[in-house]
């Protein structure tokens, strides 16, 4: 679970060490002290729980190899992957790996994680995208290329829109790891998912805009961290789950829904994976 010590991520947490059963759940944070401070107070709650803290940052491609080594010495398998740590915003910056760092904590990251546990996949693991109802807010919106999403600075109304595209990614990511897997011989169960606007989380920073007269405006778009991480915990451990395509998720379990249009252009997804394979270093830029 990635940015497992707040919001959805701590809440999915929490529920998963309530079942009781038989799980070690790793909380993947950037900031170690806030995501042991988070492990003591599920385990206050459930004291049977295996929980183990290992410090990643998303926005750092040579951190994700570090926790991947890391994970590596637990000498486990990979049942359940959630790739939920993500920040907001239109004021974008660069990262030290040279990427827009909205695209590279939301999805890039996730993207070189998820390929370096695909060796420690279980038999038929399950992997959620947290994505947003975001990457469909604009009408007619168009695909600019990786190359200008990945890199602030090439186009301002790619910039503007770094958080859309960020979340579009990671369904377009979700839809061609199913077909790749699959195209393997591997099952895997992979969704994509959209937590809705939670009030409550870090996400949301600035708590004044949400008035009674803006919370009614948007309602049929609330949720909480609670009730949107029973949706991810259903996905993950009801049998139900287990196999299937991948799909796109609202808010609950139940309730699947079309993702954009663009969600399933395959030509873009593939040119967005080779893209990401390069960008991370895993194949040699032709």
């Amino acid at each position: 679970m990635t940015g497992a010590n707040s919001g959805l991520g701590y809440e999915t947490t929490r529920q998963l060490a309530a079942t009781g059963a038989d799980y070690q759940l790793v909380m993947a944070c950037r900031n170690q002290a806030k995501a042991e401070a988070a492990r003591k107070q599920i385990l206050a709650e459930s004291p049977q729980a295996d929980i183990v803290c290992l410090p990643l940052d998303t926005a750092d491609l040579a951190a994700v190899r570090r926790f991947v080594t890391a994970f590596s010495a637990l000498d486990t398998q990979v049942f359940g992957l959630v790739l939920n740590a993500g920040i907001a915003g239109t004021s974008v910056t660069t990262t030290a790996d040279g990427f827009n760092n909205i695209f590279e904590t939301n999805y890039l990251g996730h993207f070189l994680l998820t390929q370096l546990l695909l060796p420690k996949l279980a038999k038929q693991p399950r992997i959620i995208m947290v994505s947003s109802d975001r990457h469909d807010a604009i009408k007619h919106l168009t695909w600019p290329g990786a190359e200008t999403v990945a890199h602030a600075g090439l186009d301002p109304v790619v910039d503007q829109r770094s958080y859309i595209y960020s979340k579009l990614c990671m369904i377009l990511f979700a839809y061609e790891l199913k077909r790749q897997l699959t195209a393997q011989g591997k099952p895997a169960a992979v969704n994509a998912v959209n937590p809705g606007l939670m009030t409550e989380t870090g996400l949301a920073k600035d708590k004044s805009r949400f008035t009674p007269e803006m919370l009614a405006k948007f309602a049929d778009i609330l949720s909480t961290a609670k009730d949107s991480a029973k949706m991810v915990v259903d996905l993950l451990t009801l049998p139900e789950f287990a196999t299937g395509a991948a799909r796109y998720y609202d808010r609950r379990s139940t309730n699947p829904i079309p993702s954009s249009a663009l969600s399933h252009d395959e030509a873009v997804a593939r040119g967005l994976w080779h893209y990401s394979m390069k960008a991370v270093g895993l194949v040699a830029d032709a």
